[in-house]
């Protein structure tokens, strides 16, 4: 199962989930960062002006030198390439853990719904992971020796995670510890060690302040739905091993996940003390300590993405333990990942599919009755704003409609409601809603995959023999 067709096989399959999940309209965030590009004189200006938790600096330079109405492939495609570098990253990283099992993590990456999605959206998380990667690779090959080349290598992927995204610095965390205790296994004394740890680290370290300092210190969270903690965590568990029902039993399979996790650290056959103590510290002790140290009224599964691929990762080292285990394990490991990829597939098909929103198909199904009138409210003005106007630039005929501010709509009536929403499963909508005092009814429906993107139901004003 490890031959060279199997490796190229799975790349080849996430590659082409990613690439295919890549088509469609920019969603609200996306289109948002977008937004700050465009209005960017300078690309300092990009974290000067907008300190903003939906701006991923390096995403939205990107952004900037990608210029004006590019297909969404162009502007997707840093977090593209990055996702496919993902893919490569985690095979090699895979083999420094086991040479036979290898592939596990590889096929887990290759078909994951969370890494397909991040990789395929115009956002700092897959550039971030592809950096957490390559910096992991760096010092778990104690590189140090005899290429000086590489610290400066390093340092520029550490800065690139940090700049991609702040919650990289949970697993530059744990490649400081990593180094301090490989090192100090490897017979250096403290002075020599802590030389090392500035050497490698000092760059990043200072990168890292003048970031939270200038950057996250001030940054707005604009805001959204609040989760509790465990199911945040369901979350992550749920969507990263294509569990259905991420959203349910919050409790049960967040404390599942975990010790799961706990598990997999304790049992797992892992080259050295040290890469244990990075897997620790990568999946479980500094994720905790983020949430003990930050603001979690707003918090969501994706920002423990920095994380994922590492958890993935532990499939090799515990894989490689039961190695010579009886044919009935091997028999249920095969099961199990079995599942997975049929958790996952739902979801995978739902992201190609449908996208993260079919927006010009409503607006569309609204222009093709110029008759039936042209303003349109929403209980999400700001995302179909911005979504209006981007897709106005392309869409002619859409120029013709009018968003009104929910300010004035008890005061202008419009003819048409958009109501938007993110639920996961997506409720079945009303077929009609009063808005003060007519009906709308239901005209059509366009969803979207899950987590990004919403849910659009276009309700139609009702004629006014109707209204009673």
């Amino acid at each position: 199962m490890n031959g060279r067709f199997v490796i190229v096989g799975l790349i080849l399959i996430g590659a082409a989930l990613i690439a295919a999940a890549g088509r469609g309209t920019l969603w609200f965030d996306e289109l948002l960062s977008l937004q700050w590009a465009r209005s960017a004189q300078q690309p300092w200006h990009i974290l000067e002006l907008y300190r903003h938790d939906n701006n991923h600096p390096l995403n939205t330079l990107w952004l900037m030198l990608a210029g004006e109405d590019r297909h969404p492939w162009i502007y997707r495609g840093l977090s593209m390439v990055s996702g496919l570098v993902v893919l490569v990253l985690v095979w090699i990283a895979a083999r420094r853990l086991s040479q036979q099992f290898a592939w596990v993590p590889l096929f887990l990456a290759a078909t994951s719904f969370p890494l397909v999605l991040y990789a395929s959206e115009a956002r700092g998380y897959a550039p971030a992971l592809a950096c957490l990667l390559g910096a992991w690779l760096f010092v778990s090959a104690r590189a140090d020796r005899g290429a000086v080349w590489r610290v400066p290598v390093f340092w520029l992927l550490c800065l690139g995670a940090i700049f991609s995204h702040g919650t990289s610095l949970v697993i530059l965390a744990a490649l400081g510890v990593y180094f301090l205790a490989d090192r100090r296994a490897q017979g250096g004394n403290w002075v020599r060690t802590l030389g090392g740890a500035a050497l490698w680290f000092g760059v990043p370290l200072a990168g890292a302040v003048v970031y939270w300092s200038f950057f996250l210190r001030v940054m707005i969270v604009a805001g959204g739905p609040e989760y509790a903690v465990p199911q945040v965590l369901a979350h992550f568990f749920g969507y990263s091993f294509g569990i259905p029902g991420a959203g349910t039993g919050h409790w049960s399979l967040a404390l599942a996940g975990l010790a799961a996790t706990t598990a997999a650290l304790v049992f797992g056959r892992f080259p050295d003390a040290a890469t244990r103590v990075f897997f620790a510290g990568a999946v479980v002790v500094f994720p905790a300590l983020s949430l003990l140290a930050t603001d979690t009224t707003y918090l969501y599964f994706r920002y423990f993405l920095v994380s994922l691929p590492f958890v993935y990762l532990l499939a090799a080292p515990v894989a490689d333990a039961f190695r010579s285990s009886a044919p009935v394990w091997k028999m249920a490991a095969g099961f199990l990942l079995a599942a997975v990829v049929a958790g996952q597939i739902p979801r995978l098909a739902a992201l190609i599919g449908q996208g993260r929103g079919d927006y010009a198909a409503a607006l569309t199904r609204i222009a093709s009755e110029p008759a039936a009138g042209r303003k349109i409210v929403s209980n999400t003005e700001l995302q179909v704003g911005f979504l209006l106007a981007h897709l106005k630039r392309s869409e002619p005929h859409l120029d013709s409609l009018i968003l009104v501010p929910q300010a004035r709509a008890a005061e202008e009536v419009a003819d048409w409601v958009v109501y938007a929403s993110q639920e996961d499963p997506p409720a079945v909508p009303q077929e009609s809603l009063e808005l003060h005092g007519d009906i709308y009814r239901a005209v059509s429906v366009h969803h979207s995959a899950p987590v990004s993107g919403s849910h659009w139901t276009v309700y139609r004003r009702a004629p006014a023999s109707a209204q009673k």
